[in-house]
């Protein structure tokens, strides 16, 4: 599908979906193009519009190049950032004179959002297309990382202030425990579905970090064509601000990694705090029930001679011995503190 946008008496206008207007457009935005509308705009405009193979790739040399008197630009978007389950995706910026063509696979919101911001008043200038879209783009990451952030903390809270075991509560912990007691008790931490959502985060923050390599890219090709297009000083001072941006944005996604991977050991470790206090259940009730089963084992034997066996109290004092060798190592279990 191919769209149109021309300035017409003072405003920003889509054409249509069509071909007729390629003469006079300022923006063509070329979405999953067919072979057909590849030809014609390669006919066109007497250039080579790379393929979605062509844009995917990681060379440099690939992606960011000039040739038969058009700039070619290509970084990675994020599309369908609802929710976790981010896309990314290859858009190709060709400027070409006072023209600018998008080529691109997916519909991110920030396109969307950029035309209906454009189609409302004013004009704009190929190289302020590109430097519009590329804003909104950069602001919709920066609104992907804070969700993230925000998400980040609640899974924080919910490894370490859940109640834990406890086994692993400290002295400050059970006093707070203490205090909150007229409160209902909070639930056991399912640690493994912390797991998963950790790993999504860490999904997405890898996604829109190779967005955002791509970009930083982009916008140091786009600097040095400044010199050959003369987009003027406000345009170069827009692609600086986004520049800062983009280093600003990288530093916060690598925190946001940095504290990704504490929270994947940190569950990881509560996780096997969790399994050794099982074992030290089994461990301990093996030890318990040790000692009288001993003295009944021994009860147990068909000699002839134990004396023992014609007492009148010996089976109440069997018995009594039996709970006493059961209470002595839970008691002294309990003195040491290791339950």
């Amino acid at each position: 599908m191919i769209r149109t946008y021309s300035n017409v008496s003072g405003r920003f206008v889509l054409d249509g979906e069509h071909l007729g207007a390629l003469d006079t457009a300022v923006w063509i935005d070329v979405l999953r193009p067919s072979a057909d509308e590849e030809k014609a705009l390669e006919r066109a405009f007497g250039i080579g519009v790379p393929t979605l193979a062509e844009m995917s790739e990681i060379e440099l040399s690939s992606r960011l190049y000039s040739e038969d008197g058009a700039h070619f630009l290509t970084a990675n978007m994020l599309s369908r950032t609802d929710d976790d389950m981010v896309k990314v995706s290859p858009i190709t910026f060709i400027l070409l004179g006072e023209k600018v063509i998008t080529v691109r696979y997916e519909e991110p919101r920030a396109i969307e959002t950029f035309v209906a911001r454009c189609l409302k008043a004013g004009t704009y200038s190929a190289d302020q297309i590109l430097i519009g879209i590329l804003e909104g783009v950069i602001e919709r990451i920066g609104d992907l990382l804070e969700r993230a952030g925000h998400d980040l903390d609640l899974l924080s809270e919910k490894v370490f202030f859940t109640q834990a075991p406890a086994s692993v509560r400290n002295a400050a912990a059970a006093k707070e425990a203490k205090s909150a007691a007229s409160k209902p008790s909070a639930r056991q931490c399912d640690f493994q579905a912390v797991l998963v959502e950790v790993g999504h985060k860490g999904d997405l923050i890898s996604k829109i970090q190779d967005s955002l390599i791509s970009l930083q890219r982009l916008l140091a090709f786009d600097t040095s064509l400044a010199t050959e297009r003369k987009p003027g000083k406000a345009i170069d001072h827009r692609i600086k601000t986004l520049a800062t941006d983009v280093q600003a944005l990288r530093d916060h996604a690598g925190f946001l990694t940095q504290k990704i991977n504490f929270l994947l050991d940190a569950t990881l470790g509560m996780i096997n705090i969790q399994q050794t206090a099982i074992i030290k259940i089994f461990s301990v009730a093996a030890v318990v029930f040790l000692p009288p089963t001993l003295i009944a084992s021994i009860y147990g034997m068909n000699y002839k001679h134990m004396p023992e066996l014609d007492w009148v109290l010996g089976y109440p004092v069997a018995l009594a011995l039996m709970v006493l060798s059961a209470v002595l190592p839970y008691q002294f279990f309990k003195w040491r503190g290791w339950l």
